[in-house]
């Protein structure tokens, strides 16, 4: 797709916006949304970009700095319905990673993905969230071993839930482990969610490790 670029959401018109918060909208359930406005608040630690095609809005990716590791955490990524399938979310991530770069972000980035096995009652979801951790292997990016990794209630809605976690690209990001996957789950747990590092949520996942 040569046409295919990705832009900064600060710089896009107010009419593409509204379309950048509808494909997020739509994307993603109420319970796993934070507000719009809050998300793509302009600051040192949030960047959010938007993929175009022409001067169509077709991706959305938000993202939050993990300063204490230098990673990039990917909060939300997301084609719009009607063009997926068509090799845009492939494309988008990799002109992601080389924006990073260029605004001197770090380029490794970590993201979580909902585990099939926590779907082994209901097939159809189990099949999509397989679908969704092999688009982001043919990414390139490859799943961390964190088993106790949980998903804080970040949003208010009452619950936690287990969550994989996944990093990229593969070829400048060698598998974490260790120490190195401990530094990194704290740093997304206080750096992204706000948590002590006395919280029982990080406190489980660190000593599965």
């Amino acid at each position: 797709m040569p046409g295919l670029v990705i832009e900064v959401i600060d710089i896009l018109s107010r009419e593409q916006v509204a379309r950048a918060q509808s494909i997020y909208k739509d994307a993603f359930s109420p319970d796993l949304r934070v507000p719009f406005n809050e998300l793509t608040r302009p600051g040192s630690i949030d960047r959010t970009f938007v993929a175009l095609d022409g001067s169509e809005p077709v991706g959305f990716a938000a993202l939050r700095l993990l300063g204490s590791v230098q990673w990039s955490f990917l909060r939300y990524f997301a084609i719009t319905r009607e063009r997926r399938g068509q090799g845009i979310g492939r494309r988008f991530w990799h002109l992601l990673i080389r924006s990073l770069r260029t605004e001197d972000w770090p380029g490794r980035v970590v993201f979580e993905v909902e585990d099939p096995d926590e779907a082994a009652d209901d097939h159809a979801e189990r099949v999509i969230r397989q679908g969704r951790i092999d688009f982001w292997k043919a990414c390139g990016a490859r799943l961390l071993p964190a088993p106790g990794y949980m998903l804080p209630d970040y949003t208010g809605s009452g619950s936690t839930e287990p969550m994989l976690l996944m990093a990229g690209p593969s070829a400048t990001t060698p598998l974490v482990q260790g120490d190195q996957l401990r530094s990194l789950i704290l740093a997304i747990y206080t750096d992204r969610y706000g948590l002590l590092a006395s919280d029982p949520l990080v406190s489980r996942a660190l000593s599965l490790i």
